[in-house]
Parts: C-alpha cells; structure tokens; sequence
C-alpha cells in the first residue's frame, strides 16, 4: 500500500544552521540580527490583507512608529490559517489568531473590514503591503472534479460522508486526514509522490509523529498514485504500477496546493508579503512580513 522514504525533516542549508529558531519570533537567538528599531521617518503604510502576514507586518510597523492600515475583504481577520487551525488539536493557532487581535487592538491598528481594495491610487499611503494570501489549485479537467470538495470548505465546517478520500499527501492533507480519523471517519490518502508531506520546511514533530500515527493506525495511504476520475461514491485511482482501482468514497476531500494570488503586483512602492509572495508556511510568512517591515 506505501513504503515511506523516512524524508524526516527536508530543508535548505539556510533553516539547518540555526540551533534553535522560532516560527512567530525572528528575534529568538538572533537579536544580533533582528531587533525591531524605531524609524526616523514615519510613514503611512496601507496593507491590504488581514492575515497572519498582514498583521505581523502592521504589528512591527506600528512598534517601529509607522502608521498602518489595514484593508480586509472579508468580515475577520485570520485568513486561511483562521480557518486551518479549526481542527480540535490545533488549539494553539488558535491562540495564535487570538494574540494577533489581540495586539492589533493594544497597539491601535486602523483596521477596515468587508472592504475590499480594487485601486491602489485610493489609498493614502506612503508604501503599500499586499498580503493577499492564495487560492486553492483546482484540477479542472479531472472527471467528476465538482463533486469534490475543497480543503478549506472542510475546514470551514462542510459536512462529509463515512468514507473519505484525501487527494494530497502535504502537511495540510495530512493534518485533514488526522482529523478525520479522530472523528471516527474512514479515511484514506492519496499521494502522487514517494512519500507523504515530501516539502521542504515540514517540523520534524508534525512530519514524523503523522506518519508513525497513520502506519499505526493502519490508515491506508497510496502512494505515488493519481486519481484517474471521481464518482458519487467512489473514486478511481492509478497506482504507481499503472493499473486502476476503486476506493469506497462518500467525500473527496482536494487538497493538492495552493497558487499565489498577489492582488497588485511588487514595485518600489508596493511589497509582496505571505503565500501571495510565494506558498510557504507559518514561519516563512510571519519572517517576510517582518523583514519587510523592518525594511519600510
């Protein structure tokens, strides 16, 4: 059914050296290189994005002396990471989402909800930060892709059936399928590549304690293979030696990646912060938006 290839912790040189870091705090064992500094020169920074980037970025800005603002399309702040840490074992991104708020309201963030910046001249600004997050990668050719469902439409409360396929094997499949197997689901994923959660940057703990949990368990993960159609209650597979099989599926649950989705492109005015610069994770968003605020 699958062989993990024990990929424990695949990461660049860069994240390896350190010898201890933290996700949400550059300054850990690094305040020779990150310190927050105060500017001589205030600026007007717009941000358009509430989430996790956005805030971090208007968080430094406004303890740097800067006067942010941020524009939100939706009705709360959090975006996407809001609605992934809804799992019951994600508590503390929870907290995470909550100290955010909560530092937005004690630092006295300008903070505009439901609206949605379409023109970046009606923005009084001296630098703008587009955090605008990512969408999800739809295989729109795939046979009976409309009966699938979206990772996030999951996450965010929508209902699946007893049998339950996991299309993507990244931290993010993973962590659905974990969770559908706590609520007492029958659950199975398919992977396309050698191994589950096979991208650089994964933590150790989540990688490692996932895949030692599901070989347990005995939750069936197919490997290098790729789904060939869905149906209403089943879905049709390749495996990696070429033939097709069947397995039982009332939900399929997508979770194939994400595309950045920059609402206005970088210039020298305008800076590019979280998975609208480029998919990352909590660490790598949380940094970029740091950096690019230290650098305003």
């Amino acid at each position: 059914m699958c062989h993990y290839k024990g990929v424990a912790n695949d990461q660049t040189l860069e994240d390896a050296v350190h010898m201890a870091r933290c996700a949400i705090n550059p300054e850990t064992m690094q305040t020779k290189v990150y310190s927050i500094k105060k500017t001589t020169h205030p600026k007007n920074v717009a941000i358009i994005g509430g989430g996790i980037g956005g805030m971090e970025a208007a968080r430094v800005l406004s303890l740097r002396g800067h006067h942010a603002v941020i524009y939100e399309k939706s009705g709360a702040l959090g975006g996407t990471f809001k609605i992934a840490s809804t799992p019951a074992f994600k508590e503390k991104d929870r907290d995470l989402c909550a100290w955010y708020e909560k530092q937005m309201q004690e630092l006295g963030i300008e903070i505009h909800l439901n609206t949605e910046v379409k023109d970046l001249s009606s923005l009084k600004a001296d630098e703008i930060i587009v955090a605008t997050g990512s969408k999800a990668r739809r295989f729109s050719k795939l046979p009976g892709i409309e009966k699938s469902i979206e990772a996030c439409e999951y996450l965010a409360g929508k209902e699946v059936g007893e049998n339950v396929v996991v299309v993507g094997g990244g931290l993010s499949g993973c962590e659905i399928a974990y969770d559908l197997f706590l609520k007492g689901k029958k659950v199975a994923i398919v992977e396309i590549k050698n191994d589950l959660m096979a991208q650089k940057g994964v933590c150790m703990a989540n990688s490692t304690y996932l895949r030692d949990y599901f070989a347990y368990k005995k939750v069936p993960v197919y490997l290098e293979s790729k789904v060939k159609a869905i149906g209403d209650k089943e879905l049709i597979v390749t495996g990696k030696d070429g033939k097709d099989f069947t397995l039982p599926a009332d939900s399929t649950i997508m979770s194939v990646g994400y595309i950045p989705t920059p609402l206005f492109p970088a210039s020298k005015h305008v800076h590019l912060v979280g998975d609208c610069a480029g998919i990352g994770n909590l660490r790598s968003v949380v940094w970029k938006a740091y950096k690019t605020a230290m650098a305003i």
